[in-house]
């Protein structure tokens, strides 16, 4: 392996890992309406910090393959990357031989899995400010919503999750009976139910007889959701309700216990 061709492979790198960070902001743009995404170019020159502009979609595709980079016109380095495709303002590159092996084994998101998450709750705000949080942790991905239990089952049907993010209190199809359904389209599926409902340890059997994983409350810190949606993804089919053994898996927030049936104005925040 040549020393130039490590340096380069260091170089992209050390320019994807900064844009890790801008894509993250990126998508809490996208949620706020904002398409575009200003990027640094990925080329081997450590000296370069020109920026080029694409979507954020634009960039997760470029993202999904580790040996690929998106470099400004003229800034390609032919002995060991190939174009791939052109765009208005940018190519995407793919490296090969040894700059491609220490590109690959320096990837930021090299060995993680995206977690694929579908959130089910009646108030647009709620499923908004969950799209926020959970974009900021790398290892997982909204990729479908749905307003009420109905709609969840033939979005999850579609999208077959890793994670179903779901409420119980909604019109048309309450989060009960969509439980079982849900199971139904998507039995691998992890479900965590996200709620401001007050469920005792009776309910909590339920929920779990019904299909669900795991039980967290509205109302507490964000990083509570995050780190729910983390763990289940990771730790396979992993029940955890107050009823349980380890007493693990219930979240309450003090604040909600004065008012257990609040619904307009929840925050996860």
């Amino acid at each position: 392996m040549t020393e130039r061709q490590k340096q380069i492979g260091r170089n992209e790198s050390d320019a994807r890992t900064a844009n890790e960070l801008v894509s993250v902001d990126g998508e809490q743009a996208k949620l706020a309406g904002h398409e575009t995404l200003a990027v640094l170019c990925e080329c081997g020159d450590n000296d370069c910090h020109e920026p080029l502009t694409m979507s954020v979609d634009e960039y997760e595709v470029i993202r999904s393959e580790p040996a690929q980079f998106a470099v400004i016109a003229g800034h390609e380095i032919l002995d060991c990357e190939r174009v791939i495709t052109t765009h208005p303002g940018y190519l995407i590159v793919e490296k090969f031989g040894d700059a491609g092996t220490v590109a690959d084994a320096a990837d930021p998101r090299h060995n993680l899995k995206t977690c694929r998450v579908v959130v089910v709750d009646d108030i647009p705000e709620i499923r908004y400010l969950l799209r926020i949080v959970l974009a900021v942790d790398p290892s997982s991905t909204v990729v479908g919503e749905a307003s009420n239990g109905a709609e969840a089952i033939e979005v999850v049907d579609a999208m077959q999750p890793e994670v179903i993010v779901l409420d119980l209190e909604m019109p048309v199809m309450d989060g009960w009976h969509a439980l079982p359904h849900l199971r139904r389209v998507a039995p691998t599926a992890h479900i965590i139910v996200f709620s401001s409902t007050e469920v005792d340890a009776r309910l909590e059997k339920r929920l779990a007889n019904l299909g669900a994983d795991r039980f967290v409350r509205k109302g507490g810190d964000p990083s509570i959701i995050v780190n729910a949606v983390r763990e289940v993804a990771t730790s396979g089919r992993d029940r955890q309700f107050a009823g349980d053994g380890d007493g693990g898996g219930r979240h309450v927030d003090a604040a909600d216990d004065d008012n257990p049936g609040r619904r307009s104005g929840e925050s996860v925040s």
